[in-house]
């Protein structure tokens, strides 16, 4: 039997592999042969250089299924693949191939079950990239997506090798859990906002969901029309937009009795709109928390994100909120304005996040917004989804970003915005609609 170079570039076999698979073939031509059908997957996933962890895990864990006919096929494939790994040298990749774990991969024949395994498997070999502050991964990453997990898998591959999460010194007590998983995540991190070819990874990954979440149905090209420069930009915090929270929050302090009622009493309230807010935005007298709606809204917004709590009729702040810093503050209010569930609410809310990251004034939210629940499958007690019924659902948003100053106001007309954002409100529509796009899991339709 003979070893021919396949092909050209990432999947030819070198001159090392095809002496490895000759002298297989001399002591078992099928184990060679399924060496040869193996190495060939793999190779095809692997970088120029050859294979790694990631690669052998990908491949192995995902893949193998798809050439094979069946489990125990594919287990006789991962076996002759790891005595080939062994011969080139890679005991560590032989002894995944080999390994329980593989074996119960692929035996596993429920695909919503096995992705579950494969996440978990993935994660416990201490190779597979975190999400961070700056990426949710997709369950099944592709194209470019998958070209930076296996990038980053590389990274904390080596990192390992290298004993970076190892203890500090022989014989030393094993880093704590907490302390490994913080360091991956800033080797994840360092690679994303690393430059490659077309540069900075997590902005190429920014364009990437751009295009999945426009595959994903057509009305969303409109919804992301124009958007492209702005959610690249909006990387810098806008500070005016958390000056509010943070205001309030000063004032919160170590804590504050509420009423019976359960609000702010009124003497916060006003000194709340005395330095918070200015005449034009709010011209109405001081009065009850509930009838002053922006520092309501921005007391909700604040409890929504975590930062303060009622305990006995008091208001208090969280642990979290502590010393928190202008740029923490930033980062929790996108990450906690509205989440990253996939949700009519939250699908309304993004239709608002990009008019206003487009500087247009929010209009019409409503028929773009019926053509995508629409699109991608939700109905209305059962049938198709009327306008009239997601009208309302934009209404919080638009009410929530009033009150942190998303919008100019007209000076001759006391108290009335004129809908237009603020260039801080342009930088804070965007940051949100960019948040959405790099940690909302895409479902299935």
């Amino acid at each position: 039997m003979e070893f021919d170079e396949i092909g050209g570039g990432r999947s030819s076999i070198d001159e090392a592999v095809a002496a490895a698979l000759s002298s297989l073939d001399s002591i078992d031509p099928a184990t060679a042969a399924d060496a040869q059908l193996g190495w060939e997957g793999l190779r095809g996933l692997s970088p120029p250089a050859g294979p790694t962890q990631s690669s052998v895990q990908t491949f192995l864990w995902q893949h193998l299924v798809e050439i094979a006919e069946d489990p125990e096929r594919a287990w006789e494939i991962a076996l002759a693949l790891a005595e080939l790994l062994d011969r080139l040298g890679h005991a560590r990749y032989a002894d995944i191939a080999r390994s329980p774990r593989t074996r119960a991969l692929l035996d596993n024949t429920d695909d919503a079950g096995r992705q579950s395994e494969i996440a978990d498997a993935v994660a416990a070999s201490g190779i597979g990239p975190p999400d961070t502050d700056l990426i949710t991964w997709q369950d099944t990453p592709e194209g470019p997506e998958l070209a930076v997990v296996s990038l980053i898998g590389e990274t904390l591959e080596v990192a390992t090798i290298a004993g970076e999460f190892a203890p500090s010194r022989v014989g030393g007590r094993p880093l704590r859990d907490a302390a490994v998983a913080a360091k991956r995540r800033r080797l994840t991190d360092s690679v994303l906002r690393s430059e490659r070819a077309g540069g900075v990874l997590i902005e190429q990954l920014l364009d990437h969901r751009i295009m999945l979440w426009t595959r994903y149905s057509p009305p969303r090209i409109e919804l992301y029309r124009d958007t492209a420069e702005v959610l690249h930009e909006a990387v810098e915090p806008a500070y005016s937009c958390v000056r509010r929270l943070e205001g309030l929050l000063a004032l919160v302090g170590d804590g504050i009795d509420l009423t019976e009622r359960g609000y702010l009493p009124g003497a916060v309230v006003e000194r709340a709109l005395g330095t918070l807010w200015t005449p034009s935005e709010w011209p109405f007298p001081p009065g009850e928390e509930i009838d002053t709606v922006p520092v309501l809204r921005v007391r909700r917004l604040l409890r929504r994100l975590g930062l303060v709590r009622r305990h006995h009729g008091r208001l208090l702040p969280t642990a979290r909120a502590r010393g928190m810093s202008a740029d923490r503050m930033w980062t929790t209010l996108i990450g906690g304005f509205v989440g990253t569930a996939y949700h009519p609410d939250t699908i309304a809310a993004e239709v608002v996040f990009a008019d206003i990251a487009r500087g247009a004034p929010p209009a019409g939210e409503a028929e773009l917004l019926t053509e995508i629940l629409t699109a991608e499958g939700w109905t209305h007690h059962g049938g198709p989804v009327p306008s009239e019924s997601v009208g309302p659902l934009a209404g919080d948003v638009l009410a929530d970003l009033t009150a942190l100053g998303a919008f100019t106001y007209d000076a001759t007309r006391r108290g009335s915005s004129t809908t237009v954002p603020s260039p801080d409100g342009v930088r804070l529509g965007a940051a949100l609609l960019r948040h959405r796009l790099l940690h909302t899991q895409m479902p299935s339709l």
